[in-house]
């Protein structure tokens, strides 16, 4: 079966019907559907949610697809606590793609004249916004030299029935493309991709070498190829089975205020002059699905952890081989803090494996080691161990002046921050004991023997 967006949904609703939340009552796109989520978010509620009416549009709006760790591991088929072993599996395993004629993406077409953006449901999230930002939509690029595909997600504003203008982060792969065809004096093609399985969002954020294709790695994550079909306006193939793909180009020598938007800190970040794209083409399904990120809150945070936390394992195993797991937590927006568990065999591996972690991640801000009894996907088990196991005097590791996140709000010009590393393991040479309570008697005494009601 097909993996895209619909087949999701459906696996949700047929398996866990209460990960799934309609909204049939009429609402709006401007700041309406923001507000729903924001009080969903307060009751730590994180439903797909699903608007099957949107004020001034026919098409439904659907967010988030990847709000929390048990929806990722639903597409994942894994539990919660193995994402990022079962995502470093299937990146290991890429499959090439297939191309196709015909596709849904491709049943209804506008180009030219015809394209008008404010037909489609692009959210305002907060008052902050200078305009509708398309926030998941995944913009695929092609290197002109070799070949590869790149895939990133990226914040567009809408400026225009036809213009977006995009923020691109420095060195990165995007903005290394366009770089290089701004100094031909050429535009960047693109093609922008919205409405996905939630495993081809995962395969988009993939920390890859930019001569590694990166719809390769989208189909082995999806363990099947990505069938691709021809865009209509642009040299790129896009996903026959996507909900839409806005096609155009990011123009050479052209910038033009973009801004202020709401970041995944929750903070805003201010206007600047950012790049333009031309929109050539909308081409997409009948009763077409948009799919929209809810910037700032759990799902903008949490998308891209996974990915973060496989690359990071891998990282910092190649010096301390003990590393049992590592997360990144929503409470330091999945991408400033990490917290990292070792089996600690020798002294100085945990300061190895704090600079390991800030080597291996430039946004990290704060590391914290813990040893192999602390389950780090549980902050509580974390700060326990903090309280428990560190001294500053001899755990602590202060790195100033460092590059790290430019919309860290802290940060000083250009994202330099100083970064912190908390050494929270036990020495090797013996410790305080811990209460436990003998085994025997725990797997004798079970909670729903006793008090069945409290055990679910």
């Amino acid at each position: 079966m097909t993996k895209d967006l619909r087949s999701f949904i459906a696996e949700l609703e047929a398996r866990s019907p209460d990960e799934v939340a309609r909204v049939s009552q009429p609402i709006s796109a401007r700041y309406e559907i923001t507000a729903l989520l924001t009080q969903l978010e307060k009751k730590k509620r994180f439903p797909l949610l699903f608007c099957e009416r949107v004020q001034g549009s026919d098409a439904p709006v659907v967010i988030n697809a990847q709000a929390s760790r048990r929806l990722m591991a639903v597409a994942l088929e894994c539990e919660p606590e193995d994402l990022a072993r079962k995502f470093s599996e299937r990146q290991a395993k890429p499959i090439p793609p297939v191309e196709m004629t015909n596709a849904p993406v491709h049943e209804v077409i506008q180009t030219g004249d015809e394209v008008d953006l404010s037909n489609i449901p692009i959210l305002t999230h907060y008052d902050v916004n200078a305009a509708p930002y398309i926030t998941a939509g995944i913009v695929v690029a092609v290197d002109p030299d070799t070949g590869v595909r790149n895939t990133s997600y990226n914040r567009l504003m809408m400026a225009g029935k036809r213009e977006l203008r995009i923020f691109m982060a420095v060195g990165r792969h995007l903005w290394t493309l366009h770089d290089k065809l701004e100094r031909r004096n050429q535009p960047l093609p693109i093609a922008i991709v919205i409405g996905v399985h939630p495993l081809f969002s995962l395969g988009a954020q993939a920390f890859t070498p930019a001569t590694e294709d990166e719809y390769a790695v989208i189909g082995g994550m999806m363990g099947e190829p990505l069938q691709l079909v021809k865009a209509r306006t642009v040299p790129i193939p896009v996903p026959a089975d996507a909900e839409m793909i806005i096609e155009g180009q990011i123009l050479p020598h052209v910038r033009r205020t973009e801004g202020p938007f709401g970041e995944f800190t929750g903070h805003a970040v201010s206007q600047d002059e950012r790049q333009v794209i031309e929109v050539s083409a909308i081409t997409h399904r009948k009763n077409y699905i948009f799919q929209d990120v809810h910037a700032g809150y759990t799902e903008h945070k949490l998308m891209g952890a996974v990915p973060r936390e496989a690359a990071l394992i891998k990282a910092v195993r190649q010096t301390v081989p003990t590393v049992k797991n590592v997360c990144m937590p929503v409470s330091g927006n999945c991408r400033f803090h990490a917290y990292i568990s070792i089996a600690k065999r020798a002294p100085g591996q945990a300061k190895n494996a704090i600079c390991a972690a800030f080597a291996a991640d430039m946004l990290l801000k704060h590391v914290v080691i813990v040893d192999e009894d602390i389950d780090v996907f549980d902050e509580e088990q974390v700060l326990w161990a903090v309280s428990n196991r560190f001294q500053a005097d001899k755990g602590l590791v202060v790195i100033a002046n460092a590059q790290g996140s430019e919309l860290d709000p802290s940060a000083g010009p250009g994202g330099v921050n100083t970064k912190m590393g908390l050494d929270a393991t036990k020495p090797l040479d013996g410790f305080a004991p811990e209460l436990r309570v003998p085994d025997e008697v725990m797997r004798k005494v079970r909670l729903e023997d006793f008090l069945p009601r409290f055990s679910k």
